[in-house]
């Protein structure tokens, strides 16, 4: 048998969001080809870095919604969220229950969900790890105790599932099948669950937009020429139009996004996470440095 979660309230909330996250980024386009060097274009810079990366990450939360699916049959449990997959044998399902009314507020914890759309994860006092991948709160929830964890869902039909579950544990499998785990952005909580490696990526990303909205600012005290560059004795040379100047933020950025993604690709394997760690602290350092030449040749065109 097959349920589905409630949809329509995570759909709507999820698609206003895609809607102000893709309009902020494509205002920011726009903008960026209507306007000077000013305090501003740190703002029209800014919306399309982070408002193209947000409207990813939701339209992904509505692909799962949409897709969203428990199977219950004799020989296991199957669940489809997305490109995620859980498939457990039936036999290792031992509990399905609703949520206490001490777990009134179960939700998931840090993660990227709203109201509608409840997927992530979170230890739980009483329960342990506990998955989500429902689109309700706890009052329309289902628990699922597996071996080592707890899978929280939302069919439409609560009953009904319930039924479906004593009706096939009763009825018996006819064969085990296999159990599959998949979870496609295991190379971001990962990372994001590791502080040293949360501290590093937020860090290098930091200086770089720190820097573009630093040279926004200082842009109406500016000339309309600065210097690029220092000769061999210190002297200030290369002058160009200070609109230039932004590629230094940009240098960061692109150092940043290279290191990061090369970072997550090695930090699947646990001997290679000290390589991921130098690639992200190389991101801090490059932005650190151009910090530094950022004021030099701010000192000299002053």
């Amino acid at each position: 048998m097959r349920f589905h979660p409630p949809r329509l309230t995570g759909l709507l909330l999820g698609l206003m969001f895609l809607a102000v996250t893709a309009g902020a980024a494509t205002l920011g386009l726009i903008q960026l080809g209507n306007i000077g060097f000013s305090a501003w274009i740190a703002v029209w810079i800014a919306l399309p870095i982070l408002g193209v990366p947000a409207a990813l990450v939701v339209a992904y939360r509505l692909f799962g919604l949409l897709t969203a699916s428990y199977q219950l049959d004799r020989d296991g449990f199957r669940l489809r969220w997305g490109l995620a997959v859980e498939q457990v044998p039936l036999a290792d399902v031992h509990e399905v229950k609703v949520p206490d009314q001490e777990a009134a507020h179960l939700r998931p914890g840090q993660g990227i969900w709203w109201p509608g759309c409840v997927v992530g994860h979170r230890s739980v006092d009483g329960l342990g790890l506990v998955e989500f991948f429902a689109s309700t709160s706890a009052a329309g929830m289902l628990l699922l105790q597996l071996e080592d964890r707890w899978l929280a869902i939302s069919p439409s039909d609560l009953d009904g599932f319930r039924q479906a579950y004593v009706d096939m544990m009763r009825m018996g499998s006819l064969e085990r099948i296999a159990a599959v785990r998949l979870r496609p952005d295991f190379l971001f909580n990962r990372p994001w669950s590791d502080r040293w490696a949360r501290g590093l990526i937020l860090a290098g990303l930091g200086l770089s937009l720190l820097l573009l909205g630093f040279l926004a600012f200082q842009a109406s005290t500016l000339l309309t020429q600065v210097p690029f560059g220092f000769d061999p004795y210190g002297a200030p040379e290369g002058f160009v139009s200070s609109t230039r100047l932004l590629l230094l933020p940009m240098i960061a950025g692109l150092c940043w996004l290279a290191d990061f993604v090369i970072g997550l690709w090695l930090y699947r394997k646990d001997e290679q996470r000290p390589l991921a760690y130098g690639l992200w602290g190389t991101a801090v350092l490059v932005g650190g440095l151009l910090w530094g030449a950022s004021l030099q040749l701010l000192a000299a065109a002053r």
